[in-house]
């Protein structure tokens, strides 16, 4: 079934590509020699392990890397399968739970769902259909 308009997910702007590897420092360095950096990094618990995360920052977008460090994580089960890559486009969206929602009614289902530093995400179950992971993300107020 079709989504009405007041259904559809329209409430996103594309704030982030997450690429997962194998070694942060490695990618960081060859990525910054093309002037795409720096990469400040952070080691944080995500459901199943750890990961170590670089952000660099450019206008509104975010190039996220993603090394996994331990655990069963979605990103390592990425790694595995997958090898180094894209892993997902993630967008920001003001509501989270009324996108989930609306997601849900279209028969995308979610992966994996958590918060960062006050910013609640969801891993989407896009992979068959668009070859990466659609991410929701929903920064706190202000």
């Amino acid at each position: 079934m079709e989504p009405t308009p007041s259904e559809r997910v329209t409430d996103y702007k594309i704030s982030q590509l997450g690429i997962v590897v194998k070694d942060m420092e490695k990618t960081a360095k060859f990525l910054e020699k093309l002037g795409i950096g720096p990469f400040p990094t952070i080691e944080t618990e995500v459901p199943g392990g750890k990961v170590k995360i670089g952000i660099y920052q450019q206008g509104d977008l975010q190039i996220e890397l993603i090394q996994p460090l331990e655990g069963d994580t979605i990103h390592s089960k990425w790694l595995k399968q997958k090898g180094e890559g894209l892993h997902h486009v993630s967008y920001h969206c003001k509501d989270i739970e009324k996108e989930l929602k609306n997601l849900e009614k279209i028969g995308v289902k979610i992966l994996d769902r958590g918060e960062i530093f006050g910013v609640k995400w969801a891993y989407l179950d896009t992979q068959e259909k668009c070859g990466f992971i659609l991410e929701l993300g929903q920064w706190p107020e202000g």
